[in-house]
């Protein structure tokens, strides 16, 4: 689907549907979001799924997740630390090839396998801002070499541990520098400020998403698994999912629905695999990060 045709689809209200009951949750603390949201000429929600790869284990998950989503006509974008990158780079330029987005995630490694499971390391918030800069443009050097085109978006490691202002400053700043269009690096806290997209230093920030019930806790993989070695994903993630979808487009809400899930968590699970069918039976539009950040920089 092309730009404009995707950018009238999202302008255009649904038809039809019926007013819901009163058991969804309150629409309270998502007042500025759903004005921002207008503000930006959208009437119904739109899906921007992302998925980050941090460690061995994703490569080959995503390439079996990007089948089964393709299947669906989700698309979907991916953040991989330069390291995986050049430790696994068949599989993402595989995935380059049939069209899927990379965003630059950073150069270090983002996880290590310590005793019987995979552990965070690399937190932005333990290096000195000038690190941080290298990390960010070490990373945008690996995608450009390994994807073999350069990023057009960053995530940072960790979401909600480099959240301060001078902290998300420095990220957009560098960003920005490197010919970005976009950022998805905030916790569901500044969409709720700024809305489901926003421009700031020249480029767009899509902060991840909550659900309509917690619209402060991002809903990814990792919140809802319920066995974390072994990876179990929990019937919550689909309970929300539904939730929220259904009580957005019943109520005709415009939004983002920027969620992320780690390949691994979420292979052959079957809480994801019914929320997928869900957002694809629902007719919600499915939409890339560059994509995203064309038609929001688009309606200025």
């Amino acid at each position: 689907m092309g730009a404009v045709s995707l950018l009238r689809q999202l302008l255009r209200p649904l038809r039809g549907r019926q007013a819901p009951e009163a058991t969804f949750p309150s629409l309270k603390p998502l007042d500025d979001y759903v004005a921002a949201a207008r503000k930006l000429g959208l009437e119904r929600p739109c899906l921007f799924l992302s998925f980050d790869c941090d460690t061995d284990l994703d490569a080959d998950a995503a390439e079996e997740v990007h089948d089964f989503l393709e299947s669906l006509g989700i698309k979907a974008t991916y953040a991989v630390p330069g390291a995986q990158l050049l430790k696994s780079p068949a599989p993402y330029r595989r995935l380059a090839e049939r069209g899927a987005e990379f965003m630059n995630h950073g150069g270090l490694p983002h996880a290590e396998w310590r005793e019987d499971q995979w552990a965070g390391i690399t937190f932005y918030d333990s290096m000195t801002p000038e690190a941080v800069e290298a990390d960010i443009r070490r990373g945008h050097e690996i995608v450009t070499e390994v994807i073999g085109r350069a990023p057009l978006g960053f995530r940072a490691p960790h979401f909600g541990c480099y959240q301060k202002p001078q902290q998300v400053d420095l990220l957009h700043r560098t960003a920005a520098s490197l010919g970005y269009r976009y950022c998805s690096t905030t916790i569901p806290s500044f969409g709720l400020k700024f809305g489901p997209a926003y421009e700031t230093h020249g480029l767009v920030e899509v902060p991840c998403f909550g659900s309509a019930r917690y619209p402060e806790t991002i809903l990814d993989s990792w919140t809802y698994l319920t066995d974390r070695k072994s990876y179990a994903l929990g019937d919550q993630y689909l309970e929300l999912m539904t939730e929220t979808v259904e009580m957005f487009l019943d109520r005709q809400i415009p939004a983002v629905l920027t969620w992320y899930a780690d390949p691994c968590h979420v292979l052959d699970q079957p809480p994801f695999i019914r929320a997928m069918e869900l957002l694809a039976k629902s007719g919600v539009a499915s939409v890339a990060g560059a994509e995203l950040a064309a038609l929001v920089s688009g309606r200025h």
